[in-house]
């Protein structure tokens, strides 16, 4: 397995796992079967989201740090043209994902949706966004291509 693509299930792993954490609570608050402090209270999902995002992110680059020192010589080598291709690729559906989401997310306030939903509508097409860019790259780097 390539660096890049050791980094590419890191970073597909750590966002999974926080999406879950953060959204499963929060769709599950909308669907009655959990309940969420304050019932969906504004000031608690801004409060989670800034956790799930720092700690999201402090441990992306932890776990960056680890899979560098284990294999140096790879980390310091500049991307390939494979490399580029894979990322075009990933961030190609990552954005058609996007935009697809936002615009949903969008008609959802035309069906009875309101601000705090929509934000979270916004930020779950921002998860599968990255989700699917992510799952592109390592799809195409386990594809071989």
């Amino acid at each position: 397995m390539s660096f890049r693509e050791k980094l590419a299930w890191t970073q597909l792993l750590v966002l999974l796992g926080f999406g879950v954490a953060y959204f499963g609570p929060v769709f599950g608050s909308y669907l009655g079967w959990a309940a969420v402090p304050g019932g969906g209270q504004f000031m608690w999902m801004v409060a989670c989201i800034i956790g799930l995002i720092v700690g999201q992110v402090v441990l992306a680059v932890a776990l960056a740090i680890v899979t560098a020192i284990r294999t140096p010589a790879e980390a310091r080598s500049p991307k390939d043209e494979r490399d580029r291709q894979v990322g075009l690729l990933g961030t190609r559906t990552g954005f058609y994902v996007l935009v697809t989401g936002i615009i949903c997310a969008m008609l959802s306030l035309h069906h009875g949706a309101d601000k705090v939903m929509l934000v979270n509508f916004i930020f779950f097409a921002l998860l599968l966004a990255e989700l699917s860019r992510l799952g592109t790259q390592v799809f195409m780097y386990r594809r071989g291509w």
